[in-house]
């Protein structure tokens, strides 16, 4: 038998390689319309959380964030603990604080009894005081100064050798130089303390964390690290006491250890769902408030996102901000409810168990009624572990399954959770995929705005320069103080506005607020292209686990109206048909 020859003419790379489709995410997250509606959801939710933070701060003391303060948390023995720890701090370290400092300036409460006193009554008052206390130290040091050079330029004058006259001038002048570098910095240092005991705002403290981690989750994800970390982190949970041969003996977010090396992209995950859990569970009644608002929002503005990213990932078409967002509306409550529905069940069961454990403390009957129905304690556990592992697997999924299908939040929950415990390998490997692919992209995003920034500064500052302050640095010009040359890590800098003037304080307000908006655009095309990443990974599960096609999507049918036809025009061709009629009769009696 003469053997068969078959010749291959063509591979389907995307059939055999189906992680493939994750690859056009880029493409969509760079679209203008997605970055457009990333970045006003961006502004408003960060808008709604420093006006609550601002409404806050006047309401108690207990609102205000302590620095490093959900890192405590975590390592916190116990809720207890945490707050004796956190009202400690609140009654004591930062009055002490601030009284002594306040006391040492020679201010008006000069008297270290009356200091505290008035940080106990009035602390704001007392922060108030000791910031006006520092800026008069900052001015004096600088008169100092200024008087110092006085009297010198008066010997040197009187020195008769001009090169010994110039090397004099020279060291009075670095003397001058050294004195106003020393003091503004000691006001820069005493303005930074004086920020930590005054505290934070409960939003700022949230996203300061969550920025942070994200930060260092890149970063992991650029040195191949994933999984590293996860124990040491795990036994420092509800331990204040430091773990013997960890990975890092540090808080992760210490100034010295701002990006540990030693965390994996898994750990910072784990961190940043602790911050939303310590916020939850912290000042409940803020992130209600918070979470339901911003989430009115987003499920409006993101899933606008996600329906342009369906019809993009499926047909390559293109549709209007305003068409997504009509769309986006009239889907609202399925977008606005997926989420909360799961969350909502494992919150009641959670109640029932809750009633179950009270039952529970009555004595004999109590302990024996918890004992006989435990089994259902444990069916009721296993339900809430089932809803929260396909909350969290799922969640990603639920707003890209209404953009595609056009449906409502009951399906939207019930083809994340199918897909997700369907698929899981599979479906994790997709988000590593999108996580490895997402980051080489942010970064290169990044990498623009940078050199972008960084020739504006550049540029700028070429003749700003010579309105040189080098009593702020060496090298250092006028927009060197304003805006701090952009590094890839910090795109806008510290902000210093003790080293400003009150011009050059309102000019900086407002150059910043423009070099935010680029971080914000950055921060935009990361959001798209979770959206657009996420959306092609339902397209796949889908594909996989219903087997449908790729192109599949659920488009509004317009219904065209029927043109209007007079009523004349209606009749006259009836009329017409007999004298058709007519004619052909007279024909054919011709052709007889």
């Amino acid at each position: 038998m003469a053997d068969e020859h078959h010749v291959v003419r063509g591979v389907s790379w995307n059939e055999v390689f189906s992680f493939s489709h994750i690859l056009k995410s880029f493409k969509m997250a760079i679209h203008p319309s997605k970055i457009f509606l990333a970045l006003l959801a961006i502004i408003l939710t960060c808008a709604l959380g420093l006006v609550m933070d601002k409404i806050w701060s006047g309401v108690s003391d207990s609102s205000v964030v302590k620095s490093g303060e959900t890192w405590e948390y975590w390592v916190s023995p116990s809720r207890t603990a945490f707050g004796e720890a956190k009202e400690k701090w609140l009654e004591k370290t930062r009055v002490t604080g601030v009284a002594e400092t306040l006391a040492r300036m020679h201010s008006a409460d000069t008297d270290l009894e009356a200091a505290t006193k008035l940080a106990k009554d009035d602390f704001g008052k007392a922060v108030g005081r000791l910031d006006e206390a520092l800026e008069r130290s900052y001015k004096k040091a600088l008169e100092t100064a200024d008087r110092a050079w006085d009297k010198e330029e008066k010997i040197i004058d009187g020195i008769s050798s001009k090169k010994e006259r110039k090397e004099k001038t020279k060291i009075a002048e670095k003397a001058r130089l050294d004195a106003k570098r020393g003091a503004l910095g000691v006001y820069i240092n005493g303005s930074k303390k004086l920020e930590q005991w005054k505290g934070g705002g409960i939003f700022a403290g949230f996203m300061d964390w969550q920025g942070r981690c994200v930060s260092n989750a890149i970063g992991s994800v650029r040195r191949g690290n994933f999984a590293t970390g996860l124990s040491d982190l795990l036994n420092r949970r509800g331990s204040m006491t430091p773990v013997a041969q960890s990975v890092s003996n540090r808080a992760p977010f210490d100034a010295s250890n701002n990006d540990p090396e030693g965390y994996g992209v898994m750990a910072w995950v784990m961190l940043m769902l602790w911050g939303l859990w310590w916020i939850v569970s912290t000042y409940p009644i803020y992130s209600l408030i918070y979470i339901v608002v911003a989430l009115a929002i987003w499920s409006v503005l993101g899933g606008a996102i996600c329906r342009i990213a369906a019809l993009h990932a499926a047909r390559e078409e293109k549709i209007s901000i305003k068409t997504a967002v009509s769309f986006s509306l009239s889907k609202f409550i399925g977008f606005f409810t997926a989420p909360l529905l799961p969350l909502g069940i494992i919150v009641l069961l959670g109640i029932f168990l809750a009633l179950g454990g009270l039952i529970g403390t009555i004595p004999v009957f109590g302990e024996w009624f918890v004992a006989l129905l435990f089994f259902l304690a444990l069916i009721l556990g296993a339900i809430i572990a089932f809803l929260t592992v396909g909350l969290i697997g799922g969640a990603p999924l639920m707003w890209p399954t209404i953009a595609v299908e056009g449906s409502d939040s009951f399906d939207a929950i019930s083809r994340s959770f199918s897909y997700t415990f369907a698929r899981p390998f599979r479906y994790g490997l997709y988000w590593v995929v999108a996580a490895i692919y997402g980051t080489i992209c942010y970064l290169f995003v990044r990498l623009f705005a940078f050199i972008t920034l960084l020739a504006v500064h550049f540029w700028v500052g070429w003749w700003m320069g010579i309105a040189d302050r080098p009593e702020y640095a060496v090298g250092a010009g006028k927009l060197d103080v304003m805006w701090t040359k952009p590094t890839f890590a910090n795109l806008h800098g510290p902000w210093q506005p003790e080293a400003m003037n009150g011009s050059e304080t309102g000019a900086a307000l407002v150059m910043s607020l423009w070099v935010y908006l680029v971080i914000g655009v950055v921060a935009a095309f990361g959001i798209c292209f979770f959206f657009s990443a996420a959306t092609n990974i339902y397209y796949l599960l889908r594909r996989k686990v219903d087997a449908t096609d790729l192109d599949d999507v659920y488009v509004e049918e317009i219904v065209e109206e029927e043109e209007f036809v007079p009523a004349e025009e209606e009749k006259k061709p009836a009329e017409e048909e007999p004298a058709e009629d007519a004619d052909d009769e007279s024909d054919e009696e011709k052709s007889e």
